[in-house]
């Protein structure tokens, strides 16, 4: 990777989906592969169910944690209308990986009778390229919800070059020291990386 070259990773969903823990987990990622990370966290009303989004950046050297609009390489979104709500931040030719679940936030609950009218059209229509993911019910095959991050994870690494399989390992190794847990993230971020064979 070339010292001008910083590749951006946006990921955004709803609280408690795991998005704070995927963004960590990336950055870790590129740590082990000797890159310069910075990361910032917003956390909005996530104890709500409120939007989060977690902005990744890494390259040879990196000056600021904020990814501009326009400005994102990659859009991993856990939930269609938070994919839909930062859709402007991804490149011309950007890659927006999405997660096939709807949450309806706490407004459309109580104030309207449906979730935003053909989401998925809207999302295949404005993406510049758009990966759908199945990551819920892969996550439900593997008995645990909570690695829905992981798979996102796992996709997203055929689509970026700059981080091996080994630094993804060590990232995994040393954020998850049970073995279990380990085992079991590593078959998450696998089924992942099955799910989007890489171009």
């Amino acid at each position: 990777m070339a010292s001008t070259d910083i590749t951006n990773v946006l990921l955004s969903g709803v609280g408690g989906q795991g998005i704070l823990t995927a963004g960590r987990l990336l950055a870790l990622a590129a740590l082990h592969r000797g890159l310069d990370v910075k990361m910032s966290e917003v956390h909005g009303m996530s104890q709500r169910g409120g939007n989060v989004d977690t902005h990744v950046r890494l390259g040879e050297t990196v000056p600021s944690s904020l990814i501009p609009r326009g400005g994102a390489h990659f859009l991993v979104s856990f939930e269609k209308l938070e994919a839909l709500r930062y859709l402007d931040y991804l490149r011309p030719d950007g890659v927006a990986f999405v997660n096939r679940l709807e949450i309806s936030p706490l407004t459309v609950a109580i104030k309207q009778p449906s979730y935003v009218d053909d989401v998925d059209g809207l999302l295949e229509q404005k993406a510049p390229l758009l990966l759908w993911i199945d990551g819920t019910e892969m996550a439900r095959t593997l008995g645990d919800l909570r690695m829905v991050n992981v798979i996102l994870l796992g996709a997203l690494s055929t689509r970026l070059p700059a981080l091996a399989e080994a630094d993804w390992e060590a990232a995994i190794a040393e954020r998850f020291a049970k073995p279990k847990v380990r085992e079991a993230v590593g078959a998450a971020f696998l089924k992942g990386v099955e799910a989007c064979p890489a171009p």
